[in-house]
């Protein structure tokens, strides 16, 4: 284990050298460390369902993405069915504090994320943390301030940039969330991370496919239930 961490850091300060153009990924997974269990669910914050213009994980041009201007919608969530879809997770009632750790799925070289701070109550400041093991952290942002979106209106997203390093977790920070007349709590509409580093060309075109799919058929989804 000590030598693969030896091995990251060291392919880490490669990376620094020089800038790279990095894709869109989402999270495979996120766990709630504090705030928990919440309101909604935690995995709407990495599933694309908020969002209103869709990505392929770890094919689309990050920057070029962001450049569009993806918007998430402002609602809660959605009844389909008999079925409740969330679009956004609450940390619990009372709460001014929380932490989210999402795991990549594996060690990538991450430079930045995109956070779409909720509309209704959101993140007042902000910290960034990277782990290659999930237990030693280094801190890639601090003390940030995400966007205050107005409530009730579809927003967009704040972009927050780090050297290039290699990390599989990224944990979020989130302190003096705003409050609504309603609510007392942090909240988190989605998070996307800009990645350095892609699959085999083989292995990209598999995944885009059927990720382009999948997104399509959320897209067309959306659309139905506005």
């Amino acid at each position: 284990m000590i030598k693969k961490l030896a091995i990251a850091a060291a392919l880490s300060a490669a990376v620094l050298s020089s800038a790279q153009a990095g894709v869109v990924v989402g999270a495979q997974s996120a766990q709630i460390v504090s705030g928990a269990p919440g309101i909604g669910a935690i995995s709407s914050t990495y599933d694309q369902y908020g969002l209103i213009t869709d990505y392929v994980s770890g094919v689309t041009d990050f920057d070029a993405y962001i450049a569009s201007n993806p918007l998430h919608v402002w609602d809660f969530s959605v009844e389909d069915a008999g079925t409740t879809y969330y679009y956004e997770w609450f940390s619990n009632f009372g709460t001014s504090t929380a932490s989210v750790s999402y795991d990549l799925g594996e060690v990538r070289f991450t430079q930045g994320l995109a956070l779409w701070n909720e509309d209704g109550n959101g993140i007042g400041k902000l910290n960034i943390l990277g782990s290659v093991d999930g237990i030693t952290w280094t801190t890639l942002g601090s003390s940030l301030s995400p966007t205050d979106n107005a409530s009730g209106q579809d927003y967009g997203a704040d972009v927050f940039n780090w050297d290039a390093i290699a990390t599989r977790y990224i944990k979020l920070e989130a302190s003096q969330c705003p409050s609504s007349s309603t609510w007392v709590g942090c909240s988190v509409g989605e998070v996307a991370f800009n990645v350095t580093d892609v699959p085999e060309p083989s292995s990209v075109a598999m995944a885009g496919l059927g990720l382009a799919v999948v997104g399509a058929v959320a897209a067309r989804r959306r659309r139905q239930q506005a």
